[in-house]
C-alpha cells in the first residue's frame, strides 16, 4: 500500500501537506489539495475514516448474547445493537446460547476472555446473578434484554407483557375456547404473559403448553391433539405460531385463529393476528444506554417498552367469520367495486401494489383512477361520476370538502377512533374543515432541503469555497446562502464544479409547483402581508424581492429535465445538482431509483428560513358514493397500521404512527423521523386570506404560478407579474 511519502513524491508536495490533507485539516490551498487527492487516487491509497472513540480512550467491544440469530426478533435486537454501537466505533461480539444454560455459561467465559467493556444478554438462566457476577464485580455493566433478570437490582430492558395480554384479549369475541403455546415458564417474559392472560381470559392450566426444546418439542402436537376445535391459539412468539399452525394442519386439516407476539416488521405474517413488539428499538435503546454508561458514566436504569400495536393478517380468519361463511367480516352478498380518484404519487403507486391484500381479506375490489392534479378537482366535483374515494391535498380540503366529500361520521359513527393509529402531530388541515371530519391523512409531506454530504464534507470543496467566497462551506440556512452555494456548484460559473448545477427548481413541473417554491421565500423575506380586505398583498417590497431572488437563483438550477417532481428527484440522485428542495414524499426515489446508491451520501436539513409548506394528501369518501361504509373501511385500511410499513417500504409514505417506530424503515428513509417530529411546524395553506370566505386555494396557486412563470421566462417584469396576480385577487374579493 502507498505511504504518505509516496503520495508526497507523486504530488510534488511535502509529507506534512499530505498529512494535513488526509486528516482533513483546512490549512492547505485548493490547488494542493487537488494534487494530493489525485496522487492518492492514482496510487490506490484509501483513508479509513474512524468515528470518534470512546471517552475512555479505547474503541473496545461489547458482548451480545442471544439464543438464535435466525429468529427474527433476535436478529432485530442484533441490528439495533449494531447500529447504536457503530456510532461509537464500538465492536459488537455476538454469542449464540441456543437457549441452553450450559452453552450460555460457556459464552460468558468467552466474553470475559475477550475483555468486553459491557454485556447485553437474552439470558436463559433461571438466576444469572452468579454467572454474570464476574462482570459486575469488575464494574462491567450488564443489561438483560427481553427476559427480566432474577434480581431487581439487575438492569433489564423488557416489554410490558401486561399490556400485550390486554391487546390479545381485546381481539377475542365472547367466551372462546383458547389454548396457549409458550416458551419455558422459567423465562420471565413468558411467565408475565401467562399471568396477564389468566387475569383477563378464562383459561385452565390444562390449556397451557410449554415448549421447552424449540422445534424438537412435542408440545405443539399435544396442543393440537388435545384442543382440535379451539377458537384461538395464543403463541408466545412467531416461531411458536408456526409450530402450532403446522401441528393443527397435520392433525385437523385447519388451524384456529392464531394470535402471536411478533417482531415489529414491514411485512408481518399474514396468517396470524400479530401483537407487534419493537425488538430492534429495544436493542438499540439498550446499546445506547450502555454506550452512555461507558462514555459518560451515566447510571443504567431498567426500562419497560410498550407493544407497538396489533396487525391483523389478511389470511387470519376469526372464528365468527369461519362459521358465518364471511371473509374478513364481509359477506359475499356485500361485495362490490369501489372507484377511487387520485393524483399519481409514489404512495398511490405503492397502494395499488397492495390492493390485492384488501380484496382477498374483504372481497371488495378497488379501481384507482389517476389524473393530473389540475383535472382532479374538476372530476371530483362532477356529479356524472360517483366516486367512492377521493384523494385531496390540504390546500383543497378547505375549499372543496363540503362539495365533494361526505363527513366521515356519516359513514362510520366511530370515525374519530381511527386517529389513535395516526401520528398525533399531524395538523387538522389534513382532515377537518370547520370542525367536521372529512378525510383521514394519507401521504403526509413537507418540504426539505436535500444535499450531497460528500460535497459539503470534501476538504477540497471546502477550501475552494473559502478561497472563492471567504466563508465556510456549510449547509445553507437562508436563501441567500443557498444561492451562494448553488452558484459555487454550477459548472457554468466554476469550470471544475463536480456537478453541472448547484440546485433545481420545480417551476416547470406545474403552476402550483412554482407557487410552492415562491411562497416560503416570500415568508422568509419578510412575512405575509394582507390588504385591508384581508387578501394577501403581493405588491410589497418583500414580495418583489423574493421573486427577484428566485429568478436570480434559477440561473444556477437545472430546468431542462424537471417536468414533474419525480424527475427533480431523479436529477438529484443522478448527480446533476448538489442540492434540491423537494417534498419528501418524493424522496423515496433517492433509495429506490434504478442505479441509485444512497450509501449515506444524501443529507437533509430544514428548508432555508425554516418555512416549509405542508403537502401530500388525504383520503375521503365521495359525497355521492353508494358504498360509503365500505369506502370508509377501505380508507381506514389504507391509512392504518396493517399496511403502513409495507406502503413505505414500497416507496410511499404514511400517516400511521407505527411506521415511525420501525428502525429498519428509518434507516432506509432517515428523513421520515424529521417528518414525524416537525410536521406540526409546517405551514398549512390556505395563505390567500386571513378572513374566512369561500375561494379556491388551488386555483389561486395556479393563477399565481402562471404569473410567476411569466416573470421567470422574462415575459413580464417581477413588478408586472405580481401586479397581475394582485388584480386577480381583487376580482375574488369583489
Amino acid at each position: 500500500m502507498a505511504t504518505m511519502n509516496d503520495i508526497a513524491k507523486a504530488a510534488g508536495v511535502s509529507r506534512g501537506t499530505v498529512s494535513n490533507v488526509l486528516n482533513g485539516r483546512g490549512c492547505v490551498s485548493y490547488e494542493k489539495i487537488r494534487m494530493v487527492e489525485d496522487a492518492a487516487a492514482r496510487l490506490g491509497y484509501s483513508l479509513d475514516k474512524r468515528a470518534s472513540t470512546l471517552r475512555k480512550g479505547v474503541s473496545g467491544s461489547i458482548a451480545l448474547i442471544i439464543p438464535d440469530i435466525s429468529e427474527k426478533k433476535y436478529s432485530d435486537i442484533y441490528m439495533g445493537v449494531l447500529g447504536a454501537a457503530k456510532g461509537f466505533d464500538c465492536k459488537v461480539c455476538l454469542y449464540i446460547s441456543g437457549d441452553q444454560p450450559y452453552r450460555e455459561r460457556e459464552v460468558i467465559l468467552e466474553a470475559m476472555r475477550e475483555k468486553v467493556m459491557g454485556v447485553l444478554t437474552v439470558s436463559c438462566l433461571e438466576d444469572g446473578q452468579a454467572e454474570y457476577a464476574p462482570f459486575l464485580t469488575a464494574d462491567i455493566p450488564v443489561v438483560f434484554l427481553e427476559r427480566q433478570g432474577a434480581q431487581q437490582a439487575l438492569c433489564s430492558y423488557t416489554f410490558d407483557m401486561e399490556e400485550a395480554a390486554r391487546l390479545i384479549s381485546s381481539v377475542m369475541d365472547g367466551a372462546p375456547d383458547v389454548c396457549f403455546l409458550l416458551d419455558s415458564l422459567s423465562f420471565r417474559d413468558q411467565l408475565a404473559l401467562k399471568s396477564g392472560l389468566q387475569r383477563l381470559i378464562p383459561m385452565e392450566d390444562g390449556s397451557i403448553y410449554e415448549n421447552n426444546h424449540g422445534e424438537l418439542s412435542p408440545s405443539s402436537y399435544r396442543l393440537a391433539a388435545d384442543h382440535p376445535h379451539a377458537d384461538y391459539c395464543i403463541a408466545g412468539s412467531g416461531l411458536l405460531a408456526r409450530l402450532a399452525e403446522n401441528a393443527y394442519t397435520r392433525f385437523t386439516g385447519s388451524s384456529p385463529c392464531i394470535i402471536c407476539l411478533s417482531p415489529l416488521t414491514a411485512l408481518p405474517d399474514n396468517h396470524y393476528i400479530n401483537i407487534q413488539l419493537n425488538y430492534r428499538y429495544l436493542g438499540m435503546s439498550a446499546a445506547e444506554a450502555l454506550m452512555h454508561t461507558l462514555n459518560y458514566e451515566k447510571p443504567l436504569a431498567s426500562r419497560i417498552f410498550m407493544p407497538s400495536g396489533i396487525c391483523y393478517g389478511s389470511r387470519a380468519v376469526m372464528p365468527k367469520d369461519r362459521t358465518a361463511g364471511a371473509i374478513g367480516g364481509i359477506h359475499p352478498q356485500d361485495r362490490c367495486t369501489l372507484r377511487m380518484l387520485a393524483h399519481n404519487t409514489p404512495t398511490i403507486s405503492a397502494l395499488r401494489t397492495l390492493l390485492p391484500q384488501f380484496t382477498r381479506s374483504t372481497g371488495i375490489q378497488v379501481d384507482i383512477i389517476t389524473t393530473s392534479l389540475s383535472e382532479l378537482l374538476n372530476k371530483a366535483a362532477s356529479r356524472d361520476d360517483r366516486w367512492d374515494i377521493i384523494r385531496v391535498d390540504p390546500s383543497s380540503l378547505s375549499h372543496m370538502a363540503p362539495g365533494i366529500l361526505l363527513p366521515l361520521e356519516e359513514a362510520d359513527r366511530d370515525a374519530d377512533r381511527h386517529f389513535r393509529h395516526l401520528l398525533d402531530s399531524i395538523p387538522e388541515d389534513y382532515s377537518r374543515f370547520n370542525g367536521t371530519l372529512y378525510a383521514y391523512p394519507f401521504d403526509i409531506s413537507m418540504q426539505l432541503l436535500f444535499y450531497r454530504k460528500s460535497l459539503f464534507e470534501s476538504v477540497a470543496q471546502q477550501r475552494a469555497f473559502y478561497e472563492e467566497s471567504g466563508s465556510t462551506l456549510k449547509v445553507p440556512a437562508t436563501y441567500g446562502e443557498l444561492e451562494t452555494v448553488a452558484r459555487f456548484f454550477t459548472r457554468a460559473c466554476r469550470s471544475d464544479s463536480p456537478t453541472p448545477y448547484g440546485s433545481s427548481i420545480a417551476a416547470y413541473t406545474s403552476q402550483t409547483s412554482v407557487t410552492s417554491e415562491y411562497l416560503p421565500r416570500l415568508i422568509s423575506a419578510g412575512g405575509l402581508a394582507y390588504t385591508p380586505k384581508g387578501m394577501i398583498n403581493l405588491q410589497t417590497d418583500a414580495s418583489i424581492t423574493a421573486l427577484k431572488d428566485y429568478i436570480r437563483f434559477s440561473k444556477y438550477a437545472d430546468t431542462t429535465h424537471t417536468h414533474d417532481w419525480s424527475e427533480v428527484a431523479s436529477g438529484f440522485v443522478n448527480g446533476s445538482y448538489a442540492t434540491t428542495i423537494l417534498y419528501l414524499h418524493y424522496a423515496s426515489q433517492f433509495v429506490r431509483a434504478e442505479g441509485a446508491a444512497f450509501n449515506g451520501d444524501i443529507g437533509f436539513a430544514p428548508l432555508p428560513g425554516n418555512n416549509s409548506l405542508l403537502a401530500g394528501g388525504s383520503l375521503g369518501v365521495g359525497r355521492f358514493s353508494e358504498h360509503a361504509a365500505k369506502a370508509c373501511r377501505f380508507i381506514q385500511w389504507a391509512t392504518g397500521p396493517d399496511i403502513a410499513p409495507a406502503l413505505v417500504m414500497l416507496g410511499g409514505i404514511s400517516s400511521s404512527a407505527i411506521v415511525y417506530e420501525q428502525q429498519d424503515i428509518i434507516d432506509s428513509y432517515p428523513w421520515l423521523k424529521y417528518l414525524a417530529e416537525h410536521i406540526k411546524d409546517g405551514i398549512s395553506r390556505p395563505l390567500l386570506s386571513f378572513r374566512s370566505f369561500s375561494y379556491d386555494q388551488k386555483e389561486f396557486e395556479c393563477q399565481l404560478g402562471q404569473r410567476l412563470l411569466d416573470a421567470l421566462n422574462g415575459r413580464k417584469t417581477p413588478e408586472q407579474a405580481l401586479s397581475d396576480a394582485q388584480e386577480y385577487l381583487r376580482s375574488l374579493s369583489s
